[in-house]
């Protein structure tokens, strides 16, 4: 006697191969994709919306360094991206729309073309990126070493009236200690007692101790390079000591708290030696700094000015010592390089989402040759296209805000 088994096949609707087995037909499967991909897109506004708000707020409060910073981009390049991405928008809706209706040979062409775009794409941001590397157009201490090439056509002029004129109060120690502890402790020691490598002793530094309050301020808001003659640790000053939230005031304020940090040492001096002119105090040897030069109640108008110099762009200040005034003029604005932080941060993680938009119409290209698409299942094809649009937006909102701002 022989026993048949019966066909399960047999016994359950036929279903599609590609219709996963907890849906119950194409058409729910197809909605709850879209809506996976709507949730996804939304995360991707969500993560490039606070970068575009960190431009925001940086180019608020730092316009100048934008202004400077955007010259060294190339539009030309930049407006060519701008095409390349846009058509590759439009090769992509035309490839859903030739998948839509079954036309198998029509969604290879446009998945194709829209693949030579991403690519091109990249190609063009890979010349940008070796200009900008080549150049030390970078976020970091590298940028101010060497000479930039600016844009011929950048015609922008910084002046007195552009800048401002930055008239700051008298510091305050108290919160001058506050700012010191977040933004100088780290390399010049809680007492300013130096850091080896890092930072010079400050209690004891002859530069420090040769500059009045206004041009110490002047002196911190440009910095210093490793390269600079006068560099002696080898180690970068960065403007502004490398927190650009720093105000002018701010730097005041710590300007202060410097000059109270021989306190402690003041209350060991015996026969302690008074300098011709008044204020320095040397011990052993030792120049000691003075406490601030700056007048509780000041008879006029004080602080520091900005001057831009038409010819070769240099700053400088007003009111300085010798030895601060024989030293380089910096060539660029004051944290200059932190635009180029927020533009290889925007347009590098944009670059990631083009590398996965190739990589996502490379395989629905694949899958397309080997006819695993037509009017019945388009699926992955529409939502590799919604990808695709949301990259190519975000490049359109990324060309203006970078590019062209001058």
């Amino acid at each position: 006697m022989t026993v048949t088994t019966p066909n399960i096949n047999a016994l359950v609707d036929d279903r599609p191969e590609h219709l996963a087995h907890h849906f119950d037909n194409t058409s729910q499967q197809f909605e709850a994709a879209k809506f996976g991909m709507w949730l996804f897109l939304a995360t991707e506004v969500l993560l490039f919306g606070g970068l575009f708000c960190l431009y925001a707020v940086y180019r608020a409060g730092h316009p100048d360094i934008f202004a400077y910073g955007s010259q060294f981009l190339d539009t030309t390049w930049g407006a060519i991206n701008t095409c390349v991405l846009i058509v590759s928008s439009f090769t992509m809706a035309l490839a859903v729309w030739c998948a839509q209706r079954n036309y198998r040979r029509g969604l290879c062409l446009f998945l194709g073309l829209t693949l030579l775009c991403a690519i091109d794409f990249l190609g063009i941001k890979w010349i940008e990126y070796s200009h900008k590397f080549h150049d030390n157009l970078v976020w970091g201490v590298q940028f101010y070493e060497g000479d930039h090439d600016r844009d011929s056509s950048y015609d922008q002029e910084l002046n007195p009236s552009s800048v401002g004129i930055v008239f700051l109060e008298p510091g305050d120690p108290v919160k001058g200690s506050t700012l010191y502890l977040r933004s100088c402790m780290a390399c010049h020691g809680l007492k300013g007692e130096g850091l080896p490598g890092l930072g010079k002793p400050l209690q004891t530094s002859e530069f420090v101790a040769s500059l009045d309050d206004p041009s110490f301020v002047e002196f911190l808001i440009v910095g210093r390079s490793p390269k600079d003659p006068l560099n002696t640790t080898g180690a970068a000053m960065l403007p502004r000591g490398g927190n650009p939230a720093l105000r002018d005031q701010d730097l005041m304020d710590i300007v202060v708290h410097v000059r109270t940090l021989q306190t402690d040492a003041q209350d060991e001096i015996s026969d302690a030696e008074v300098a011709a002119d008044g204020k320095l105090l040397i011990v052993d040897g030792q120049v000691i700094l003075p406490r601030s030069v700056i007048a509780l109640a000041p008879s006029g108008p004080s602080g520091i000015v900005r001057l831009q110099d038409e010819a070769n762009r240099k700053y400088s200040t007003i009111e300085s010592s010798a030895d601060f005034a024989s030293t380089e003029p910096l060539e660029r604005p004051p944290n200059a390089h932190l635009f180029f932080g927020i533009y290889f941060v925007m347009t590098g993680l944009h670059g990631l989402h083009v590398l996965a938009g190739i990589g996502v119409i490379t395989w629905l290209l694949i899958r397309a040759l080997k006819g695993h698409f037509d009017n019945g299942y388009f699926t992955p094809v529409d939502l590799g296209g919604l990808y695709w649009h949301i990259v190519d937006v975000i490049w359109i909102f990324l060309f203006p805000l970078l590019y062209l701002i001058r």
